[in-house]
């Protein structure tokens, strides 16, 4: 895997949309918990929302990553949400079961919806 993981944001709203590019792995888990850090620090958007389109490739590292955030930003009373993700992280999500107990949606609409409905 490489080490090319960039971490685009903009905003709709309340919620700050983070979309990762790139491969979530080993090698760059720990640029998305740098980001999340300097995020928290700077006080988080009420909601975030994780559009996971551009990920091409993610592993066990990358999916703590993901739960990592989750964790935190909940923790801070904040919401936050998964949307579109690409075939593999899907299957990884589906095969671990995640997908059934995180706030993954299909669409982002969805997720957006989701989000600015709490």
């Amino acid at each position: 895997m490489t080490d090319a993981l960039r971490l685009p944001v903009r905003s709709e709203n309340a919620t700050l949309v983070l979309r990762p590019e790139g491969e979530l792995d080993v090698n760059t888990a720990a640029q998305l918990q740098a980001w999340l850090d300097d995020y928290l620090a700077r006080g988080p958007r009420p909601a975030t929302l994780v559009d996971l389109s551009g990920l091409t490739f993610v592993d066990s590292p990358g999916l703590a990553a993901l739960l990592a955030m989750r964790r935190r930003l909940t923790g801070e009373g904040r919401a936050v949400a998964y949307a579109d993700p690409t075939p593999q992280p899907a299957r990884l999500l589906r095969i671990t079961g995640l997908a059934a107990n995180l706030p993954v949606f299909e669409t982002l609409h969805e997720a957006l919806r989701s989000l600015d409905a709490r």
